[in-house]
């Protein structure tokens, strides 16, 4: 923690492959985000339903839990700069044949059903690919500074995407937000090929012996779990990345329902929404800093985590400005800044603590399984969201994932888990 206070930002940016590091994730973030509020409004546009908003939200994290833990597993034998580059290539395929069947009057709920799963499948393999290959690019006594950078630099471009998100598909139409995600993706795919920095082969003879690859594979599957479960600290990320989630379900999964149920207004509000929420997002990571040399992970965690929830149970009360434009977006931007201020300190606590506390070779592995652990509640929660909504309103869901994120604050508060890397549990991992 003493290391971070003479690094600054300046020196981190630097790092020739660092900066490309961070303009690859700040262009995937801007498309992400013009896709995020074209996708959401297409999926609630042609469905009419909150039920279905839940379950194409839900399908989205399905192959990170199922698929990612054995992708990383896989990704830990490649070479990780190639596994980013293919996968934002295949990326930008697959929102192109997405584009075409929009163009032609092909899509509907079982096809965005399909596209979602095929698109998070490939993401399954990103995502270890990424985890292991940022540890390479930025030192560990960097970490805290860097990542912050990038995330506060990513945010930037998330606020950006979103403010002109709503415009484009207001004035150009969801193809035109469509395209803009597929250049994205490309560009991202670029940036990563002019880095210079690359993985070690890990297990080089396993390559050797194609006859042995998928023994090798479920070898490396199996460490990859023991070895998050013999660590304290990171099976102490993955229960509370559940319970996080868990409360966070409803927020992101209904977001055109609340729109149109709660605040009775159109998809506009997403955009502020979005704005609010890439400003809380950039305003947390220049936070975090900060906050990292005065208070432990545990103590940013549960202030987080108090905040979350009365981001969470402002929505519903916001209800009663119904038919007041004005105060509606104005709950809503406030609600979505704290909710984002509020998960980007957990999430980067959580985030640079991983880094910290995972050993090189395990990273690929044990970020699958972390990712795939934390996100289990994702499609669980918005599954039972989709039954939900048939008996209970959108508010009262709300309602329910404040008051649960109450619960989650007090068992932190009694139980004090361990959220920083201890001298014997790096003998107890080895």
């Amino acid at each position: 923690m003493e290391q971070n206070k003479d690094i600054s930002y300046r020196q981190i940016f630097r790092i020739s492959d660092y900066r490309k590091l961070i303009l690859s994730n700040v262009v995937n973030r801007f498309g992400d985000s013009i896709d995020s509020i074209a996708f959401t409004w297409i999926v609630y546009q042609i469905t009419h339903s909150a039920a279905w908003s839940a379950i194409v939200f839900g399908v989205n994290f399905l192959p990170n839990v199922v698929v990612q833990p054995f992708a990383g597993a896989i990704v830990e034998k490649m070479d990780k700069k190639r596994v980013l580059i293919i996968t934002n290539l295949l990326r930008a395929i697959v929102i192109t044949a997405f584009v075409a069947l929009y163009i032609f009057g092909h899509i509907g709920p079982v096809v965005m059903v399909v596209i979602t799963l095929i698109i998070t499948t490939i993401e399954s393999f990103d995502r270890p690919a990424a985890s292991a290959y940022t540890a390479n690019v930025i030192r560990k006594e960097h970490m805290t500074v860097g990542i912050s950078l990038n995330k506060m630099l990513s945010s930037a471009a998330t606020l950006i995407g979103t403010g002109i998100g709503g415009v484009i598909l207001a004035r150009a139409g969801a193809t035109a937000a469509m395209c803009i995600d597929i250049a994205t993706f490309l560009v991202t795919a670029i940036l990563i090929g002019l880095m210079k920095s690359g993985s070690k082969a890990f297990l080089e003879s396993s390559n050797n012996k194609a006859g042995n690859s998928e023994e090798s594979i479920i070898r490396l599957f199996k460490d990859g779990i023991a070895y998050t479960a013999k660590t304290p600290v990171v099976r102490n990320f993955c229960m509370l990345c559940v319970a996080l989630n868990f409360m966070l379900v409803p927020i992101n999964a209904l977001q055109a329902p609340i729109a149109n149920e709660i605040f009775k207004t159109g998809a506009e509000i997403l955009s502020f929404a979005g704005v609010f929420s890439a400003l809380g997002g950039i305003a947390g990571s220049a936070l975090l800093p900060l906050l990292s040399r005065k208070l432990s992970p545990l103590s940013i965690t549960d202030l987080g985590t108090a905040a979350l929830g009365i981001g969470l149970l402002g929505i519903p009360v916001g209800g009663i400005f119904a038919g007041n434009k004005t105060a509606c977006y104005i709950v809503m931007s406030v609600c979505f800044f704290e909710l984002t201020i509020a998960a980007s300190l957990i999430g980067g606590v959580l985030g640079i603590q991983f880094m910290k506390c995972v050993d090189q070779e395990y990273m690929a592995r044990a970020s699958a399984v972390f990712d795939a652990t934390s996100t289990v509640a994702m499609p669980v929660g918005s599954f039972g969201i989709s039954a939900l909504v048939t008996y209970m309103s959108t508010s009262n869901i709300m309602i329910f994932s404040a008051v649960f994120s109450s619960v989650v604050l007090l068992v932190l508060i009694l139980t004090k888990p361990v959220l920083e890397k201890r001298e014997v549990e790096t003998a107890d991992a080895a």
